[in-house]
């Protein structure tokens, strides 16, 4: 039977409606907000739903708000009302567990690691499903694993022990520990006992496999000190150019002496400055980022992808600027992305005419649209999470984004602006020139080609004088 659990109470479901809230009508009372009303009505069925019980209702499962829309129900779902946490449990998905043969062990395979196995701190730790791209932190109390729906992570299938493994930090990274009867795997090897996570280790629960992460131990850089033997033997050299160049500057026969002696400990330590004032130069190379900088695509937008991992690159956004982009860990992808679980053409996304589609191309780790794999190809509807590896994002398509849509927006104008300035630099490169043509006299290097500019000038000049001269003697 269904039922909802708080703490060690369990609140059997009734076949039809079950209202969740507070008051008389309803069924399933939450102790301390006698006010809030009826929050959440659960229906009852083959798969249980809950929906809101009216629009202002706030409802959470597996603290995602619930929409307008009802959502069903999963053994181990989790139901947040009013800041307290409901479970929901089905009795046919907790009941006893079912023993996998030796045989059929030897036959599961997990995914492997992929990349170099790399050691991890006690801080950071999180899980992502290779299933359904769901992810789970793991607090400083750790992390448990199981069938029961009172498991930090629940896995409904019948192989899976009530309390099947549990992830724990410790002052050299994160433990997982095998409590259960069928075992589990990392990377495809059975564990017994314990097993020290590295970063991108696979873990298989059952059928369900997860991605572990967490921050990775950093290196400590001695290597520095060594760069800085081969510049020794540079100063010695730098210093005999130094002295010669300060007596150069002094040319008073009774300075030297004394110029030589002054300059001679400091030229050690000047040597030094010099050495690096070539590297120096690289003053010019801030120039070169201002450069990078507009090199941001200048075509218009036509899809965006949002990191939805936690972590600080949540909410990091990749633009698309084509009908058609390449996703993966290598430098030639549209959407590059450098993770160990995201393979080096993972892969593409690719505008029709009815749409956008997604095309695994025969990635490690596969590619899952709304928790789903593709298999070869899928269109993608909608704004649904897209999933390459262990790495989630929101996908939003954006427009056509053609020429004749950026007509109305003002972009034809933008380019008659960036037409107009450049003119100035064009104009700019005549007027350096103009006072070399006197220098130049470029009127004699064309005799053939008719009267001379200033002919025609003293011509209208003397005109303009006879005619003043006369219409001052009529007046």
């Amino acid at each position: 039977m269904p039922v909802l659990q708080l703490d060690d109470q369990q609140f059997p479901l009734n076949t039809g409606a079950t209202r969740i809230g507070a008051g008389a009508d309803a069924d399933v009372v939450v102790p301390g907000y006698s006010a809030i009303g009826i929050e959440a009505v659960i229906d009852g069925g083959t798969t249980p739903t809950i929906r809101r019980a009216d629009e202002e209702a706030h409802v959470r499962v597996n603290g995602v708000l619930l929409g307008a829309e009802p959502t069903p129900l999963m053994h181990g779902d989790k139901v947040e009302i009013a800041g307290l946490e409901l479970r929901f449990a089905d009795d046919a998905k907790a009941g006893a567990t079912q023993f996998v043969s030796a045989s059929e062990i030897a036959a599961l395979s997990g995914v492997k690691r992929a990349g170099t196995s790399r050691a991890t701190t006690a801080s950071g730790g999180r899980l992502v499903s290779l299933v359904d791209g769901k992810e789970y932190a793991i607090p400083g109390i750790g992390i448990v694993f199981g069938r029961d729906a009172a498991c930090d992570v629940v896995v409904a299938q019948s192989e899976v022990s009530r309390r099947h493994a549990e992830i724990v930090p410790d002052e050299h990274g994160y433990l997982v520990r095998d409590t259960s009867a069928n075992g589990l795997w990392v990377n495809g090897e059975r564990v017994q006992g314990s097993h020290r996570l590295a970063r991108s280790d696979v873990l298989r629960i059952g059928t369900e496999e997860f991605r572990f992460y967490a921050d990775v131990v950093a290196v400590p850089k001695t290597l520095t000190p060594a760069k800085s033997v081969p510049a020794v033997p540079a100063e010695p050299i730098a210093a005999p150019a130094v002295v010669p160049a300060a007596a150069a500057a002094f040319p008073d026969s009774e300075l030297l002496p004394e110029a030589e002696k002054a300059a001679a400990p400091p030229v050690a330590p000047q040597a030094a400055p010099l050495a690096p004032e070539p590297a120096a130069a690289p003053s010019s190379t801030p120039v070169t980022p201002v450069s990078t900088v507009p090199a941001k695509d200048p075509r218009p937008v036509v899809a965006i992808l949002e990191s939805m991992n936690e972590g600080p690159g949540k909410g990091t956004k990749y633009e698309l600027h084509t009908a058609l982009g390449h996703v993966g860990r290598g430098a030639h992808n549209d959407v590059r992305l450098s993770d160990e679980s995201v393979s080096e053409t993972h892969a593409k996304l690719q505008r029709r005419e009815d749409g956008w589609y997604v095309v695994d191309m025969d990635s490690t780790n596969g590619t899952y649209v709304g928790g789903t794999r593709v298999m070869g190809e899928r269109r993608i509807e909608g704004s649904p999470d897209v999933r390459f590896g262990g790495m989630k994002f929101r996908f939003t398509a954006v427009g056509v984004g053609g020429a004749a849509d950026m007509e109305g927006k003002g972009t034809r104008a933008i380019a008659m602006m960036g037409r107009a300035s450049a003119m100035p630099a064009r104009s700019a490169t005549p007027q350096s020139s103009v006072p070399a043509q006197p220098v130049a006299v470029p009127e004699p290097a064309k005799p053939a080609g008719g009267v001379p500019a200033w002919v025609w000038i003293v011509a209208v000049l003397v005109i303009a004088a006879v005619a003043f001269f006369l219409l001052k003697g009529r007046a």
